[in-house]
């Protein structure tokens, strides 16, 4: 075996893999930072529910800013759905539930971040 040919191959696979890693296009990226924010925002949404396991999502987007956007379902205390409401998540003190302020508040709220 001859060592010059082996070292010259290490050095072609550890560049390919290299540039397999670094090779990841604009797209892909965000479409990897909206499944994080994603994601991020469904736990914040868990944090402020009855029954965390309970929740359901649907119809999530990142809006402006970073801000996820979208509707959720949990149990309330007797066990039961309350039906899809609107949630916007920022961060973990910054997550707005449709219930927790008004309609109007609400509405101008989702406009401006998720629209």
């Amino acid at each position: 075996m001859n060592f010059a040919n082996t070292t010259r191959r290490v050095a072609v696979l550890a560049l390919m893999a290299v540039l397999a890693a670094c090779g990841k296009s604009a797209a892909e990226k965000r479409q990897e930072e909206a499944a994080t924010l994603t994601s991020l925002g469904e736990k914040y949404v868990k944090e402020k529910v009855r029954e965390p396991a309970s929740a359901i999502f649907r119809n999530q987007v990142v809006g402006k800013g970073g801000a996820t956007c979208g509707e959720f379902n949990a149990k309330d205390a007797f066990g039961a759905y309350i039906g899809y409401q609107r949630y916007i998540s920022v961060a973990r003190d910054l997550t707005l539930l449709a219930q927790d302020v008004s309609p109007a508040e609400f509405e101008q709220n989702w406009n401006q971040l998720c629209r």
